[in-house]
């Protein structure tokens, strides 16, 4: 989204200062996380920021826009890969990659993103693109993780990938969101262990 409006921006000679951008959205998201999106405010936004309000409409053209880029910040898909241990087993795996995409180990990211699920349920743009950004990300690296370990002559459906891959996160937006409860690694180890592994070698075998 972004380099299409700096692409714009540098075709009307006015290159943008991509410096200011992570500011914007870290001041996007933090606000989030104390008002909600529908007390967020453009206007709060430079303030925190400590820019111009031109300089935010410059590169987004609406508050939704704004949070949806902001949103991006936060994914932790690329910090996952870069992370992840592929030499240790699959339960070991599945805990860390949940653990990584929901930032168990960090309540300030875990108040932002339980702003953004708010948020995101209350707008249909930003629920749009939200969900289908952050649903094909996880399900593809679901699927990596457990694929490996699928012994010769077993298999997992598309249904029952789904399935694995609604388990976590479900449990995990449910607990922030509804229950306004932390989530923390060792919840993450009882989904894996009483829920998922359980399914996957019920279907595969355990290896």
């Amino acid at each position: 989204m972004e380099k299409g409006k700096e692409e714009q921006e540098s075709k009307r000679g006015r290159p943008l200062d991509l410096s200011r951008n992570k500011v914007i959205l870290t001041a996007t998201l933090e606000l989030l996380a104390e008002r909600g999106f529908d007390a967020l405010t453009i206007d709060a936004v430079a303030a925190k920021a400590k820019v111009g309000k031109a300089t935010i409409y410059r590169r987004w053209s609406s508050k939704t826009d704004l949070v949806i880029d902001a949103a991006s910040l936060m994914s932790p898909f690329l910090k996952m890969e870069e992370s992840l241990n592929r030499n240790q087993g699959l339960r070991g795996q599945l805990i860390d990659m949940l653990s990584i995409i929901f930032q168990c180990d960090d309540e300030k990211a875990q108040t932002m993103l339980t702003a953004i699920y708010n948020a995101a349920s209350a707008n249909e743009k930003l629920d749009k693109e939200l969900k289908h950004e952050f649903y094909r990300r996880h399900r593809e690296g679901m699927e990596s993780i457990i694929r490996p370990f699928i012994k010769k002559g077993h298999t997992l459906t598309e249904e029952e990938f789904d399935l694995l891959a609604d388990i976590g996160p479900a449990l995990i937006t449910y607990r922030g969101v509804f229950t306004g409860k932390p989530f923390d690694r060792s919840y993450v180890e009882r989904i894996v262990d009483l829920l998922m592994m359980p399914m996957i070698e019920s279907v595969i075998g355990s290896r």
